[in-house]
């Protein structure tokens, strides 16, 4: 059995290559981290004496110093799992990206499978927990963390991490937080026919697990590391994980638990911890769409109308004026175009297209924005649903008023549409944004449970008085308006709740 103390007191070369210097991690479950000089790099590895006499830069002028994680000699592996731990190093050993820190090389010695990794001498996030002082820094932790994430994500198989933390960030010599210890048992599940070699640190640390991953069934997921993101990033920033050591457990026992955020910290950055931190794993945002959120610095992220995206929306106004006629004796070939074409294209490009031709003002590139808008609903876009609520509802603001207006729908003297199937319809969609439930649109949740109340205590002639349920509403709209950082829409529900 490997006896790793015998090659730090008789300065033995571990596997013939490596001289252990001194222990970097020996916390975790199933392997060890060591400091050590790779003999490949020195130019007469007989000559090296008792290195734990030297410092690091003396070290450093003998060749090259790397981190060794070796496993434990009670995780030795049978022939089939070193074929295994063979094959998973493939897949990992060709991911590149800035923010990973991958090994460099593997091998298995006496029957103990190790890893070569590049030694970070600036440590780990650990270091600045509760210290990223401004918003740029606190962006800069996100994004890197974010991108490296998205990028293992992407990947076929998908490596689902299992562990983020801030002791698994580690700072690289050009200051980019980058991702370790994603290796060897961190290919996605359900994708093999066996088990993979497992590594019971893969099993996660409580403080960042999230709900799901405390069912019997539980299976590694993308959502589960976007969780264990949210509450790395809430303890970067605040100096506290967001659930103490419970992690995800607190939202087992009351799924509508959730972290008190620090005013001070960006409004946008309170939107996104929320967001993944929602206990339905559903709902939560991918690391893919956090990645170009946090280098934006906003969440959720606005639609942008580029030159290009303007360039075709006025082309296709321009058809669509044309063509109008026929694909309005045609409504069921449009919209099956329309929905094909929401489902094919990202849906921030689509809205942005719809919203444009919406501006237009011109009553046909109106409609032609609001069908693309609703085929773009369909497929639970947020944006797009509130939108077509904001559109044919009670809303009484110049832009909904004149929206209603070019579509030739009829408003008492209060802007209610006197018909009703123009008010069903709106309540339809703010039922719509009330059951899809997205934390990542705090403050469309907030605006559309405001409506409801509105519908419900303001005098009018279509709906009966229903303070109760009015009252529910706005608490609701208050939650939402809070977490959005909706300063403004807070007073107004301040005050209605003021006359109860």
């Amino acid at each position: 059995m490997l006896d790793i103390k015998e090659y730090i007191v008789n300065g033995k070369a571990f596997d013939g290559k490596y001289r252990l210097i001194r222990p970097l991690s020996t916390s975790g479950g199933t392997a060890d981290v060591w400091l050590a000089l790779d003999l490949n790099t020195v130019n007469n590895p007989d000559s090296v004496g008792d290195l734990r006499k030297l410092t690091d830069e003396q070290i450093e002028e003998l060749g090259l110093i790397v981190a060794i994680k070796v496993y434990r000699p009670q995780n030795a592996l049978d022939i089939e799992g070193e074929q295994r731990f063979r094959e998973e190093y493939m897949i990992v050993f060709n991911c590149h990206h800035t923010n990973l820190i991958h090994p460099t090389h593997f091998s298995i010695f006496h029957e103990v499978p190790y890893l070569v990794l590049p030694y970070c001498k600036r440590g780990s996030a650990e270091r600045y927990i509760g210290k990223l002082e401004d918003d740029e820094a606190k962006w800069k932790f996100a994004s890197d963390v974010a991108g490296g994430l998205a990028y293992l994500h992407a990947l076929e198989p998908p490596i689902i991490h299992q562990d983020i933390k801030p002791g698994n960030v580690l700072i690289d010599d050009s200051l980019n937080y980058s991702i370790t210890d994603f290796g060897i048992s961190a290919k996605s599940g359900g994708t093999s026919d066996h088990d993979t070699f497992e590594d019971e640190e893969r099993s996660g640390t409580f403080a960042y697990m999230s709900p799901e991953r405390y069912r019997e069934d539980a299976e590694p997921s993308p959502a589960g590391d976007v969780w264990a993101y949210g509450a790395m990033l809430y303890e970067m920033i605040t100096g506290a994980v967001p659930f103490g050591e419970q992690g995800g457990w607190a939202q087992v026992e009351d799924p509508t638990a959730m972290p008190q955020i620090p005013a001070e910290i960006p409004v946008d950055m309170q939107r996104l911890i929320t967001a993944c931190l929602d206990p339905d794993p559903e709902k939560r945002p991918t690391a893919e769409y956090l990645s170009r959120a946090t280098a934006a610095h906003q969440y959720p992220l606005k639609p942008k109308k580029t030159g290009l995206i303007i360039g075709l929306s006025v082309l296709a106004a321009l058809i669509i004026g044309v063509t109008l006629t026929w694909l309005l004796r045609s409504p069921e070939v449009e919209v099956q175009i329309v929905t094909e074409e929401a489902e094919r294209r990202p849906p921030e490009e689509v809205y942005a297209e719809a919203m444009h031709l919406i501006d237009i003002n011109d009553p046909d590139s109106l409609r032609a924005g609001l069908t693309m808008m609703d085929s773009l609903s369909a497929t639970n876009y947020v944006p797009a649903i509130w939108e077509m609520a904001y559109t044919y509802g009670w809303f009484s603001d110049s832009v909904s008023v004149k929206r209603k207006r070019l579509l030739n729908i009829e408003m008492d003297n209060q802007f209610l549409p006197t018909d009703k199937d123009n008010s069903n319809k709106a309540m339809a969609y703010l039922v719509k944004i009330k059951e899809i439930n997205d934390s990542s649109y705090a403050d469309i949740n907030a605006k559309a449970a405001f409506r409801f109340a509105c519908y419900y205590v303001m005098p009018n002639n279509l709906y009966q008085k229903n303070f109760a349920e009015g009252k529910d509403f706005l608490l609701t709209a208050r939650k939402w308006a809070v977490i959005a950082g909706n300063d403004s829409l807070l007073q107004i529900i301040d005050a209605g709740l003021a006359t109860f």
